[in-house]
């Protein structure tokens, strides 16, 4: 029986490639794909920077001051579009290289970013929405004149 040694086996050496830094890899990547020509020029990449969530459309006073609660928060707003409400989180993707102002996941993006179509984007303009309320005091004041404060 052989008696076990502490002798490691002689390691063989292979050629690797040098590999830039994983922030410079990251950058390089959404350089090489294709993106529809409207995305390079929107500077702010609007739809990188926010998510908004449909919410139920408010009835009662407690409805609303639930939405004065949400909206007393910081990076919020809530709007109408089409008679329906949304909360608006104003934030932006982590995966937005601010530098290039291109998504450094773009191959393997959520499907909701693939889904996200240039017809509807904002880049055209201004939001489209019936009422946006960026304040405690805008939602508050709207409220008074409908009298559901």
């Amino acid at each position: 029986m052989k008696k076990p040694t502490n002798e490691r086996a002689p390691a063989t050496r292979t050629r690797r490639k040098a590999r830039p830094p994983a922030k410079e890899r990251q950058r390089v990547l959404p350089q090489r794909i294709l993106q529809h020509p409207q995305c390079a020029q929107c500077l702010p990449a609007k739809c990188c920077r926010y998510f908004s969530l449909q919410i139920d459309t408010p009835r009662t006073k407690r409805d609303f001051d639930d939405l004065l609660w949400m909206i007393a928060h910081q990076q919020v707003s809530i709007y109408i579009e089409k008679r329906k409400w949304f909360l608006m989180i104003h934030t932006q993707c982590r995966f937005l290289d601010t530098d290039t102002n291109m998504c450094t996941i773009y191959q393997t993006r959520p499907q909701m970013c693939r889904e996200h179509s240039v017809k509807e984007c904002e880049w055209h303009g201004p939001y489209d929405f019936e009422e946006h309320f960026k304040s405690y005091e805008e939602l508050k004041k709207w409220m008074k004149r409908r009298r559901m404060s």
